[in-house]
This record gives C-alpha cells, structure tokens and sequence, in this order.
C-alpha cells in the first residue's frame, strides 16, 4: 500500500488556531486528530476497497465491525453532550475528525457522519434529551452492539427544498404528521437518508399542516421497531457506498408527544440551524476526500518504478502544488466556518451558567419525577427558545450558515477537482492507487449534492454575506398555537 504523506500538527495546517489558545484545547484537538488518523490507518483504508466492492454488488450489505471498532474509539458519542455520557464535542471537533476519516475513506467516515447529523436535533432540545436516546447511545457505544441514528428530511419530490425555509412554503411535500390522542400519526415517504436502514433511532421532520409546511415543519425522534415503519429500499450508489441510503416509508407510525423534539411547528427553525452545525464538517468530507486523493498521488509518484521521473517534470510540480493550495483553501473555509459557530453564533448557550448548572446536577436526579417532568415540560421547551434568543441572533446564525454554506460548496468542487488531477496524473499506469484514486473520485461527487446542493448552498452566501440579509432561523418565542383535530391545540 502506498505511504501517505507526513503529518502535520493542526497548528500547521490551521496557523488561525493559534490566537485562539483561550477558547480552544489546540493540544486536545490534535490527540483528537492523531487517534482519528490511526484509527483510520489501522481499520478504514485497509478495508475500504473491499467494502466498497462488496456494497457495490449487495447495497444492503453493512459492516457491523466497523462500528464496532469506531464506537470503542468514541466515534458515536463525539457531539453527545457530556452529562449525557458523549464527548460533547461541537462542529470543530466534528469537522476535523470527518476529514481525517475521508482521506481513508468518505463512505465509511459518512456512517459515523450521518449519525452525528441524526443525534443533532436532539441538541437544540436541550438537556431533555440528555437522560433518553442520546445516554442510550452512549452506553451501547462500546458494545457489541452499538447504536446508530440517521436524520430523514428529503422526500422523493422534495429534496433541497426542504433545507431551506423558503422553498419549503413551495415545496411539494407528501409527508404528514396527523395529531391523535398522546401524540401523532406519520404517514409519507423519506428518500435518500444515509444510514436510514442500519439505525435504531431517527430524527424526522414533517409537517402537521400540509397546507403550511413551513410553519408547521416539526421534528420527531422515531423508533425503527415502531409499527407501521419500513425500509422500502436500499439505493445502489456510484460512491460513498459503505454508508447505505435507504427509502423509508411511514404508514401511520405512532410517536408519542414527549418524542416530539423542542416544540411543534419549530422544525423549519431548529433544520437551518442543524445545516449551519453539519455544513463545515461537510465541508471538512470534502477536504479529506481531495487530501486523500493527494496524498496518493504524491506517494505513487515519490515511490512507484512506473512515476520515475514523473516527478522532475515542471507540469507535474505545478499540478501537485495546485492540489496542495486548493485543499488549504477549502481547509481554512471549513475551520473558519466551526469556529465561527461555535463560539460566536452559539457560543454562549453552551456557555450559559443555567445551563452548566444542570450539566452538573447527577443523571440520578435529573432522572427524578420532578426534574424529568420539569425538563420535559412545555415552559422547559420555551426557556430553551429563550435561551437561544438571549445568547445569539439571527443576524448571527445567518452570517453562521453562509460560512458553513461556503465551506461546503467550495470544498465540494475542490473534491472533484483534486481526485480529477489525479486521475489525470497516474494515468493507467498506477496499478492499485489508480483503483483507490477512481473510488475517491466517485466518492467525492456526493459532496456536491448532499447537505444542499452546491447551488443552494452559494444561494446562503448569496444572501447572508452578499447581501447581509437576516433570515428567519430561531424558533419564534412563541409558538403559534393551531387548532387541530378534536378542537385541540
């Protein structure tokens, strides 16, 4: 197997991070990234090719092991809060563990991403959610049999229309939820959700109101076991393939009101955050996808008989140092974007001291009926909303999600881009690095496409830096209440 190339500390490759030193752990931040790197040379790479071979012929299939492994290395639990049991990592530590990941390989490194985009709506429901789901995932992490999550959003008419508030009122969306006694019914079809067939738990989002989608947009926590739900499909992917997408159907699953996450109708609200928390480490996907197909190319071309003299050749130097630049390029955007969130758009909710105090009241009694039934309750839901209001604005969050939403669309042409180069500079002598190279480059397509297309994403840019728009992207303090079936509201 071919070498990749030296290592290099964070503090090269993010110099930004240096005056930074009192907010951020640079030194915990780079074992993050030394036990990701290792993990991903001693289990990911080796076994990449051979997965991808394999889910190329049998989409369904899944590689448990892998999990398994990736839990015992606290892959799972990295953005589960702390007092739930996770690391309580935020983007940052998301980001540069995603890029770590995907220059061995993206499909794989896409499995503990899409659970991490399932575990963050529970986020924005506060320390609530602390003591059900996200402790459960927890505890399994280091199992033999640990627990995944995936997050539905797209449907098969609507796909990045759901992922922006505007285009959601114009959206044709087939999904509902219909409110009963105790909770709700969902009915519909999501399409193209990473990890939709391995996870136990899902977070969804339909509307209550068809006719009002995004006012009504709500986000559910979902038990696969619950009656009524199925995995319809599996799809057959051009890359990206250990990771399954799955088409879900609901035919009237039941979810009871306390699986409801933050509040009905604040769904449209709480995704526009989700996609300003999960832009960057796409962004970071990206990155690692192009560094991988660099980093391969350079040791072909410093260590395989059929490069020699490839190497001294000025058109090849030039080639390598465009590869070189593009990827630092793309690396400041998505660093630039995490650090952004989370210290400045939501820095001070996981700063706030009302906050901190509960983190440190024992799982034991936050599990006690009267402070389970006080963090689960109606005005909880509200003082987490009012939170938001009070620590960050929307001016924030908008300026947020046009970083994240640059640092996603350029690294997504920057993936292409590189694995391209790189094809074009082995050529069909390179043996197996020709066979990682051309996997890369069909890995790397979906990074143009997922998390919003790029054209929506640079629509963000468009709007929150171009123009300095302020988009509507907190929940409304408070909720409109509609009368629904029964007379209730």
């Amino acid at each position: 197997m071919t070498s990749i190339t030296p290592e290099r500390s964070l503090r090269e490759r993010f110099p930004r991070l240096l005056p930074h030193g009192e907010r951020l752990d640079v030194g915990e931040l780079e074992r993050l990234r030394s036990r990701t790197r290792c993990f991903a040379e001693d289990h990911v790479r080796p076994r990449a090719l051979e997965i991808d071979r394999r889910t190329g012929e049998d989409p369904s299939w899944f590689d448990w092991d892998l999990v398994r492994a990736g839990g015992e290395q606290g892959m799972l639990g990295l953005l589960i809060p702390e007092p739930a049991g996770g690391a309580g990592g935020l983007a940052t530590q998301a980001a540069i563990v995603m890029e770590e990941l995907c220059a061995a390989c993206p499909g794989i490194a896409l499995i503990f991403g899409a659970h991490a985009l399932g575990v963050a709506p529970l986020l924005l429901g506060g320390p609530s959610q602390w003591d059900g789901v996200l402790a459960e995932l927890v505890q399994s992490e280091r199992t033999a049999k640990p627990l995944l999550m995936a997050c539905a959003i797209t449907e098969p008419e609507a796909g990045t229309d759901v992922e922006d508030p505007d285009l959601l009122r114009r959206a044709r969306i087939t999904s509902h939820a219909r409110r009963v006694p105790g909770g709700f019914r969902l009915s519909g079809t999501k399409r193209f959700i990473s990890n939709g067939s391995v996870a136990r738990w899902i977070t969804l989002l339909m509307p209550t109101d068809p006719r009002h989608p995004a006012e009504t947009w709500t986000c559910f926590l979902l038990d696969t076991r619950s009656e009524g739900f199925a995995v319809a499909r599996v799809e057959h992917k051009m890359g990206q393939r250990a990771c399954p997408a799955a088409e879900l159907t609901f035919d009237e699953v039941f979810v009871p009101d306390e699986r409801v996450v933050s509040r009905e109708g604040d769904g449209a609200a709480a995704t526009t955050i989700v996609l300003a928390c999960s832009r960057p480490p796409v962004g970071a996907i990206a990155t690692g996808v192009a560094r991988g197909a660099y980093e391969r190319v350079l040791g072909w071309l410093e260590e395989d008989r059929a490069a020699k003299g490839l190497l001294e050749r000025q058109h090849v130097q030039l080639a390598l140092a465009s590869m070189e630049e593009e990827i630092h390029l793309a690396r400041q955007l998505y660093m630039d974007a995490a650090t952004e969130l989370d210290h400045t758009a939501l820095g001070g909710v996981t700063s706030n001291p009302a906050v901190r105090a509960i983190a440190h009241v024992p799982a034991g009694v936050r599990r006690r009926a009267p402070m389970h039934g006080w963090l689960a309750s109606d005005r909880a839901r509200d003082a987490t909303i009012a939170l938001l209001h009070r620590t960050t604005s929307e001016r924030a969050v908008t300026r947020s999600l046009a970083l994240s939403s640059m640092a996603k669309a350029h690294g997504g042409d920057v993936a292409m881009l590189v694995t391209g180069a790189a094809l074009e500079l082995v050529g069909l002598r390179a043996g197996p690095v020709r066979a990682e190279l051309e996997k890369l480059w069909r890995d790397a397509k979906l990074t143009q496409i997922y998390e919003g297309t790029n054209q929506l994403n640079r629509l963000e840019v468009y709007r929150g830096l171009c123009r300095s728009e302020t988009i509507s992207c907190l929940p409304p303090l408070h909720p409109i209440r509609r009368k629904t079936e029964g007379g209730r509201s």
